[in-house]
This record gives C-alpha cells, structure tokens and sequence, in this order.
C-alpha cells in the first residue's frame, strides 16, 4: 500500500510540475526539433523512475553494509538492492530511448542504429547514460551474488558514483559558475539517496532488523540530519546559481519555492521523529509510531522528488542577449592578465569541491587531535601544511591560470599529486581517527582501511603505474580537453591525483620503486616535451596575448612536470632511506593502523620504550587501532 501510495502521489506531481513547469511548450528548447508530448512524458517519467530505483538501491545497500552488515536482514536487503538495481538498468535504457526520439523528433518506430550509435558513442550525455547503465547493471550483478553481503560496500560505492555522470554533462555543467552549479548538484543528490533510501529500506525492512531496530534507527537519524543540511544549503546554492540571484517570479522560481516548502515539511517531520519516534523505539514502545510517520515521510519524499525531476525539465530563465563573453563562457571567468608572483598568489579563484575537502580535512583532523592525548606536533603541523598546498593549488591562482597555461597546470598537477600527499601522510590522518574513534564508527573505518580495494590500490606494481598514467597518459587522453571544458570534471580530475598520489607514497615507502620509476619519469616527460602539437584543443582557441605560444608554454609545462614529480619521489625515497638505514623495521604499516609513514627515529624511540610501562601516548606504534 505504501508502494502505491508513493507511486501514485509521485506521478501526479510529476504530471503539474512538467506542465506548469512549462516542458510541453513548443518553446521549451527554441532551435531542436520538436517531439510529440507521448516522448516528453515518457521521457520525464522515465526519468522518476530511474531517480527513484537509484535511490532504492542505494538505501537498501546502505542499511546492508552500514547498519546490519553481515545479518539475515542484510542479505534481504541486497537481494532488494538486485532488483532495485536492475529496475534502475530498465529506467535507464528507456530513458535513453526516450532521449533520442527527443533529440531527433521521430517516433520510435523511425529510431535508426545510426541515432543511437551517435547518441551513446558522441554525445556526452549519451555517454553519461551509457555509464549509468553499465552502473547499475553491474550492482545488480554484485548484490545478488551468494557471498556479496561480505564486501556490500563495493556495490554501495559504486551505485553512489553511478548517479553522477548525468550531473556533468547537464545545464549545470554548462553554465555561469560551472564548478560550483555541478558539486552543488552531487551534493544535493548523494545527500537525497542516503536520506530517502535510507529511510524506505529501514521502513521495509524494520520486521527482519528485530531488537536491533531502535539503534539502527538512532545511527541513521544523525545521517539523516546531516543530509537534511547538505540538501538544504547545496540546493539553495544551485537554485541562486540558476537563476542568477533572488528570482522567483519565473515557472523555474515557483518550482524552486514548491521544493523549498516540501523540505521544509520534511524538516518538521524529522523533529518530531526525534522528538517523539525515537524515544518511544527507545523505550520499548514499540516501532509502530516510527513507521507510521515513516511512511508519511516516505509519502511526501515521493512528492518532492517527483518536484526535482520536474524542474530539472523546466527551461530557467534566459540569459539576457549581448551580456555573454565567449572566452569568459569558456573559461567561467575573464581572461586575466599576464602570469606573475602577485597574481598567482593573489588572484584566486575558489574551486568549491576543495574549499568543502580542505574544511573538512581540517576540522576532522583538529577534532581528532583535541581527543586525543599527546598528539605528535609535527603530525598537525605536516597535515596543515599539505592542506594549505591543496588549497593554494586549486583555490589560489594557479586554479585560474591552469585554464589558460598548459605550464600552470602542470604546477598545479605537480602540487596536488606529489607535494600535498607526502604531507599529508605524514600527519599519519588514519592512525589520528582510529585512536580518537571508538565503537562501530572505529570498526567501520578499520575495515574500510583494511580492505581488499585498499590493499590492491596501496600495492607497489599498481600504485606506481597509476600514478605515471595520471602523471603522463592522462595529457595525451581525451580526459584532458574533457577537464578544461568541464570545471567540474577538472577538479575530479584533481582529486583523483590526488588519491593516487596518496596511494603511491604509501605503497611505495620503505621499497625501491621509486628509485626504478626514476627513467620512465624522464622518458614520458621528454615525450611531452618533444611534442609537435598542441594537446587538449584547449589552449590554443583562448585567444591569449601575452606569454609563450601555446605549444612553446607546453613544453615548458612537460619540463616542469616530469622534473618535479621526478624530484620529489626522488626527495621522499631518499630521506627514507637515510632514517631506515641499519635497521630492520620497515616504513610501511598496516593501514589498519595508519596511512602515514614513520620515520625510523620514532620506531626506534618506541623500541627503547618497551622495559618501561606501556605508554599511552600515540607515539607508540605498538597502539593497536
């Protein structure tokens, strides 16, 4: 009954959102062909449907990994993940389907191999849908394997990032305020899938969870709390962004306005579950107030959703004619002016996924360090630094120029993949949390630093090889003039540099493979540097005026980024060398129980130690996580 509820309160909403919204007018996409209002509706509730599969998929997967790993209810829960999953796979490739007789104004029985093939294979979006489907086609495949309530965070994972690739190819990716529109966007959507999934898995799987249900319900409330703020404020980000400002007397506005007031009731709605749900699971009362109110919730959360995907095929407001600078359109920002030392450190242009990951590092990191007793100085100095290189390579200057100099990015590559993870591990952040959490939170992160995926990531041969092709074949890709056309592809980019990065110095430490990596540094870098063309199709349609030619720029760059990343492995093998000479001990640890590396003057202080009393403080690597 709750099903049908949520089905039938959703299409309804669905159907006045699209038409208020303005979806069925002729004029919604001036210039493209015109398809029949059977496409538009099949395409919006194609649309739903996938959202809400997602969704589904996630919550269940969440509460099998997460809330009752490893339990019969778990292994419910995937078996409802599976199906959940392969409905998102369906959704999908009627969505994408449903897409093409949109794009090219036919019906479906005038669908030709030729649309599809160049859809899927040369269309972003179309390339976005078909990653989509891989996704979910494969979590459905995860989830229902015998064994895979052992590992269910790898399908969890992987439906999360499934739900991304559409985000970067939308009208977000391609408007004012590139970055900040798109990881508003992630935010917003990741925040909906733990919250409304999360909610109908606990409520339809609250009979199988039994005695377990009020602390299960405790621990999801906090996760529900935090992402009732992040949808709140990532959601009025991205609706200022499209609009441009305070603009509500548009269709886009009064939708905006309608979701606004849906949140809000959902708001209240979470008050009183911890007001009144909660205590009563507590004491014993019973969990029928809970999925009462659950189920009321889940109702309302239908509506709203059904909202989103209506706004999301409702046209926002235009953007006035002549006030459109091209490069500036290209760039997100005026070109600016000659490349120096006072620009570089003073004309920043904030990159806001790294702005949210600096912040969070750094209030993470000194929460932890206050914990815990006798934290290691160097520890939070060598952490604060390798945060602050971080945001000055992606929020200071060489975040704009990187966009306009092939050199500059290059630095800024050189930076967020080499420097800021050397720093990073030393401040040793896993070992800080392990010692500062307890309980399931503790456990949760042991086995996620333990994990398979992390021992494979870490593993020498695997670190070293990804991080050359980060390094090298990653210029010589279409990823490259993907990421400067796209600011938020650029900063994932980004990030994963940085993750390799963090993976190769700690694979690597305390072995010789830094030392072997040493040549095919300098022959990928003397490629790049020999080259005759200019890479990405970027730089050179900026219509720059000052500084090298585009080509002389980015053989400057190819020097700079083979010889400063050959320079500080180079730095990091030999300074580990010189404190592990004479001794047996190693560097590497378990990540188990940090991420960090030691230097051989701390193992040996610890090995002093041990005729005297245990010592509390978490300099002793003896300390078990």
């Amino acid at each position: 009954m709750l099903a049908i509820g949520a089905v039938a309160v959703a299409l309804v909403v669905l159907a006045l959102a699209v038409r208020l919204g303005g979806a069925f007018s002729e004029t919604a996409a001036p210039g493209l062909s015109q398809a029949g209002a059977l496409t538009k509706a099949g395409l919006s509730a194609a649309r739903l449907g996938g959202d809400a599969a997602a969704v589904l998929t996630v919550g269940w997967l969440l509460v099998a990994a997460v809330f009752v790993p490893g339990t019969p209810a778990g292994r419910r829960c995937l078996r409802a993940a599976s199906l959940a999953a392969t409905a998102w796979a369906a959704c999908t490739l009627a969505l994408i389907v449903f897409t093409v007789l949109d794009l090219f104004g036919v019906g479906v029985t005038k669908v030709t191999g030729d649309m599809m093939r160049m859809f899927l294979l040369e269309l972003p979006q179309g390339r976005a849908l078909l990653l989509v489907l891989a996704a979910a086609v494969a979590v459905s495949v995860a989830a229902g394997l015998p064994r895979a309530g052992s590992g269910a965070g790898y399908p969890l994972a992987v439906a999360l990032a499934g739900m991304l690739p559409p985000l970067f190819t939308g009208h977000a990716a391609s408007g004012a305020n590139h970055s900040l529109a798109v990881y508003s966007l992630v935010a917003h959507i990741l925040g909906v899938a733990l919250w409304v999934g999360g909610l109908v898995a606990l409520v339809t799987a609250a009979p199988a969870v039994g005695d377990r249900l009020p602390r299960v319900v405790g621990r999801y409330s906090g996760l529900a709390l935090v992402s009732f703020a992040v949808d709140g404020a990532s959601g009025a980000v991205n609706a200022w962004v499209r609009l441009g400002g305070v603009h509500l007397g548009s269709r886009y506005g009064a939708l905006v306005v309608a979701k606004a007031a849906a949140l809000a009731v959902l708001g209240a709605i979470g008050w009183w579950h911890r007001r009144a749900t909660l205590p009563a699971l507590r004491g014993g009362r019973g969990a029928r107030p809970f999925l009462r109110l659950g189920a009321v919730e889940i109702l309302v959360m239908a509506a709203t959703m059904a909202l989103a995907t209506g706004l999301s095929r409702t046209p926002p407001p235009e953007v006035a004619p002549g006030t459109l600078d091209a490069v500036a359109l290209r760039l997100g920002f005026p070109l600016p002016g000659p490349v120096g030392a006072g620009p570089l450190l003073l004309d920043w242009w904030i990159d806001p996924l790294f702005l949210v990951l600096v912040a969070a590092g750094a209030v993470l990191y000194g929460t932890g360090a206050a914990r815990v007793r006798d934290w290691p100085w160097r520890r939070s100095l060598s952490w604060a630094a390798g945060l602050l290189v971080v945001l000055v390579a992606t929020c200071g200057g060489f975040s704009r120029y990187s966009m306009v100099l092939f050199s500059a990015h290059a630095v800024q590559h050189v930076l967020v993949g080499a420097v800021a993870p050397v720093l990073l591990l030393y401040g040793a952040p896993l070992r800080l949390a392990s010692t500062a959490m307890r309980g399931e939170g503790g456990a949760l992160l042991a086995a996620a630093a333990g994990s398979r995926g992390a021992r494979v990531l870490t593993d020498p041969a695997v670190s070293s090889a990804l991080l050359l092709l980060s390094l090298y074949a990653f210029y010589l890709s279409p990823l490259f003039g993907a990421s400067l056309a796209n600011h938020a592809l650029h900063s994932l980019a980004l990030l994963v540099f940085l993750l390799v990065g963090l993976a190769y110095f700690h694979g690597t430490a305390g072995t010789l493979m830094p030392f072997a990596l040493l040549p095919l540094h300098a022959i990928a870098g003397i490629a790049l540097m020999r080259g005759g063309t200019v890479l990405g199709g970027w730089y050179e349609h900026l219509e720059r005026r000052w500084g090298a030619s585009p080509l002389d720029d980015q053989h400057l760059g190819a020097l700079l980024l083979w010889t400063g990343a050959a320079a500080v492995t180079l730095a990091v093998a030999a300074a580990r060398g010189l404190y592990g000479r004479g001794t047996r001990s190693t560097t590497r640890l378990s990540a188990s129980t940090t991420v960090g590396s030691y230097s051989e003057a701390e193992s040996s202080r610890s090995l002093s130690s041990t005729a005297a009393p245990r010592s509390r403080s978490p300099e002793s690597p003896t300390r078990s996580s």
